[in-house]
């Protein structure tokens, strides 16, 4: 929980933040992208921290989700398959049938037991862009398997959230730009409503968006992601650096910015922190920098009112 404090015509005036604030864990700990060991004790490092109330966790084994049952009853905890797409290659929308089916019995499990073990949600992004011949078979392709996966989820009361990726520039995912994965939500949407779009401030860049555009969509977004894209010469990248780091393109204007938005649309779901650590930081540098620019960021929204 969080609160802005700004002094206005001699009054102080103290606001609440009006989201939940989360931390995809496995960027903060990058060594959590290949491998589970140690992400119970990682987590609960920061599991008591008043400022998180959701963890976004990558699929993990019994022992090490153990160790996290007890803080479960308190925080809330989500599953991110977007690891098992860009690091071990999964392919959700292939247009190989055979992969495709093989994708989303493996998904399927997971949802299951994260279902299972109390989360509320789970994301995960397209496969590799695709051009030509195949790309409106990609794109079914897409919409199938959310609607596979939504099924699942919604034994559990589940969110299922298409994450929005650069289509040019790093990860070269099938989806892609806002209006292209909102059409993809929207047609999922048609038989199954728990499908929603996640959009990351830090892939704006990489797409050419800004927070405006999200109020196209106001009744798609179920959930964001709050970072930066990296520049090196003329090249961007979805590197995920912490704030105020050489290259780092988003400051706490554009996020406050974004804050903006979702109030002006009426979000009410969660924001999430994607940070990651660089050479020899550590994560909870990183961290704390990010905690100060949202903290910062609300100031500038409450200054404004």
């Amino acid at each position: 929980m969080l609160y802005g404090f700004i002094v206005r015509k001699g009054y102080e005036v103290v606001a609440r933040l009006p989201w939940k604030v989360g931390i995809v864990t496995f960027m903060l700990f990058p060594e959590l992208l290949k491998s589970d060991a140690g992400a119970g004790d990682k987590i609960r490092s920061i599991a008591g921290d008043p400022f998180f109330d959701l963890f976004e966790v990558a699929p993990m084994g019994d022992a090490e989700w153990a160790k996290l049952k007890d803080i479960a009853r308190e925080k809330e905890f989500a599953l991110a398959l977007q690891p098992e797409i860009l690091v071990r290659g999964r392919n959700p929308s292939s247009v190989n049938e055979d992969e495709r089916r093989e994708v989303v019995k493996a998904f399927v499990e997971e949802i299951r037991r994260a279902g299972e073990r109390g989360m509320k949600a789970v994301a995960l992004c397209s496969g590799p862009n695709v051009e030509g011949a195949d790309r409106e078979k990609a794109i079914e392709a897409m919409v199938k398997t959310l609607r596979e996966l939504a099924e699942e989820a919604s034994r559990y009361g589940m969110a299922v959230y298409l994450e929005t990726f650069d289509y040019q520039w790093d990860k070269r995912r099938l989806v892609g730009p806002i209006d292209l994965a909102a059409k993809i939500v929207e047609k999922a949407r048609e038989t199954h409503r728990n499908v929603y779009l996640m959009w990351d401030l830090s892939h704006g860049p990489l797409l050419n968006e800004d927070p405006e555009v999200l109020k196209s969509y106001p009744d798609l977004i179920g959930h964001i992601h709050i970072g930066c894209a990296k520049k090196v010469d003329d090249k961007l990248y979805d590197w995920h650096p912490g704030f105020y780091r050489p290259g780092a393109l988003n400051t706490e204007h554009d996020v406050a910015k974004l804050l903006e938005v979702l109030r002006d649309i009426g979000y009410r779901g969660a924001i999430s922190f994607e940070i990651k650590p660089e050479g020899d930081q550590s994560p909870y540098e990183v961290l704390n920098a990010a905690k100060g620019v949202l903290l910062r960021a609300f100031q500038l929204v409450l200054e404004r009112i």
